[in-house]
């Protein structure tokens, strides 16, 4: 949530979430933090968050045929991102998106190697 924040903060967003936000950020700086850990934005941070939105993003393709499956059906929207949505995202940042393709988003914002074989996707989202 934290670089989807910071890309709405640099499109100029002044949402009462950025500032908030932002302010929080702040707040931590100056009482010690540095910048990248007091917004969140840290190696560790943005590692937890591309974990996060991956397994959202397999939540959304799970069905009751089990996780490898899942991971396979994840590996499919992971290469269809890559290679069609997420130019177009790029593009135009406010492209509607489905559920699915907002999650990958949110994965691959935080400028984190994402996974994209289905052995480490299933490791990840068991």
């Amino acid at each position: 949530m934290t670089t989807e924040l910071a890309r709405r903060a640099a499109d100029g967003d002044t949402s009462p979430e950025v500032v908030a936000w932002i302010a929080d950020g702040l707040r931590r700086h100056l009482a010690g933090d540095d910048l990248e850990h007091a917004f969140g934005l840290d190696r560790a941070s943005r590692l937890r968050e591309r974990n996060q939105a991956l397994r959202d993003a397999a939540a959304l393709l799970e069905r009751d045929d089990g996780p490898w499956r899942c991971a396979l059906r994840l590996e499919s929207a992971i290469r269809r991102y890559e290679s069609r949505v997420g130019p177009l995202a790029v593009r135009d940042p406010y492209t509607p998106l489905a559920p699915i393709d907002e999650a990958l988003r949110r994965a691959f914002d935080t400028g984190q190697r994402i996974p994209t074989t289905a052995r480490n996707l299933f490791d990840l989202i068991r």
